[in-house]
């Protein structure tokens, strides 16, 4: 089991294409069960590397994150945006497939 960060935020879910409230786990920076939200500033681990949860480039990143729909109850991969170390959106990936199938 890994240890993440959740984000909770309003989101169209891509696979019944209804919008609620969203539960993300987040895979990135320093991952101690942070709950986050737009707009906030993420937490990196000081002088480990990006794949280690260190602070990438001038705090900017596209971050993977998970969820689940709690409509349709089907999973989706999220990219999270980080600009200046501040979550500012997410979007859904569509290129990662879920682990739960149609």
């Amino acid at each position: 089991m890994s240890i993440y960060n959740n984000l909770i935020s309003m989101m169209i879910c891509p696979r019944c294409g209804k919008e609620s409230e969203m539960e993300v786990n987040l895979y990135f920076g320093f991952r101690n069960l942070i709950d986050y939200k737009i707009g906030d500033t993420v937490e990196w681990v000081p002088r480990k590397a990006v794949q280690n949860g260190g602070r990438p480039d001038n705090g900017n990143l596209n971050g993977e994150g998970y969820a689940e729909c709690p409509i349709c109850l089907k999973d989706f991969f999220v990219i999270a945006h980080i600009k200046n170390d501040v979550i500012e959106s997410l979007q859904a990936n569509s290129d990662k497939k879920p682990y739960i199938p149609d």
